[in-house]
């Protein structure tokens, strides 16, 4: 979708996007002060005719564009939506459902896997402030679980020793993108730690399975904020009209496996990203696109 195309749907959104007065003011709030939790979760909005959940995204055939719009409506309000040409070929909108040749990869296209709590593209040079997520259609056996771990809640389980080593030690985080396509894997020299920002309330970045360590005390560390990070975690079980806003700055997020049909009933999410630094990016990368590509460094 060309830029004008999508001023056009993210203006359209804005004015259409079907959120209450409520809601506004509680997704505002939740970008201004944030909260312990990391997350904002809200029930029953308003996403229109839902087609039978698609094999693949070439046969997504959904005239009702109420969702879309109510995704792009919250989104804006917590920054600029953005989108990777490695996410469905820079779409902003990302629809996620159960694939048969996903099966036993780390895909949030899979669905008999868990995938692990990581912070959203923690590798990228742009990354996302704020994930969405809309649920159109919760799975039949209602298995799914998201689980989301807050930094504000593993602190309480890090010793002051700890909390200094994460906000020095250099890991390796590899990249996740390659050129045009994911779950590549490959070292782009990223270099950073995991905690970042003010000590007192920082910020959060983890993703084990792409996170290379330099020493065995290193890994050791690393592996003992897993199991925090998974005791910190709450789970979720969203249902057909659940928002769930991420505040990926300060938070990891996981989704265990769960079962398929293949018949029209399975899971389906919608997600969108959003940038809360959108004209710093256009003063360092020189263009206004809302689509990046890999960007290791600014």
């Amino acid at each position: 979708m060309d830029q004008a195309r999508m001023n056009d749907l993210i203006t359209a959104s804005i004015n259409l996007g079907g959120l209450s007065q409520d809601d506004i003011a509680r997704i505002i709030q939740f970008r201004v002060f944030g909260n312990r939790r990391g997350f904002l979760l809200l029930e029953n909005m308003p996403i229109g005719a839902v087609p039978d959940t698609p094999l693949s995204r070439d046969s997504i055939n959904k005239k009702d564009v109420r969702s879309e719009m109510l995704l792009l409506q919250a989104t804006a309000l917590l920054g600029d939506p953005i989108g990777y040409i490695q996410e469905s070929e820079g779409s902003l909108i990302n629809n996620f459902f159960p694939h048969p040749s996903q099966a036993r990869k780390m895909s949030s296209d899979s669905f008999d896997t868990e995938l692990d709590l990581h912070t959203e593209n923690a590798f990228h040079a742009v990354q996302p402030d704020y994930l969405v997520l809309l649920c159109l259609r919760q799975d039949p056996g209602e298995e799914a679980v998201t689980y989301v771990a807050s930094i504000d809640n593993i602190l309480d389980k890090l010793e002051p020793a700890d909390i200094h080593y994460f906000a020095h030690e250099q890991y390796n985080f590899l990249s996740d993108y390659c050129k045009r396509e994911k779950n590549c894997r490959i070292d782009i020299n990223k270099r950073q730690p995991v905690l970042y920002g003010d000590i007192a309330a920082p910020y959060f970045r983890f993703d084990p399975y792409f996170m290379v360590a330099s020493s065995h005390q290193a890994q050791t560390k690393l592996a003992m904020l897993r199991d925090l990070a998974w005791q910190a975690a709450e789970p979720l079980r969203l249902r057909a009209g659940n928002l769930l806003i991420i505040d990926n700055r300060k938070t990891a997020h996981a989704r265990s496996a769960f079962s398929a049909r293949f018949d029209g009933t399975d899971r389906w999410i919608q997600r969108t990203f959003a940038v809360c630094n959108r004209r710093f990016l256009v003063e360092k990368l020189g263009t206004r696109s809302q689509v990046f590509e890999l960007v290791a460094n600014l």
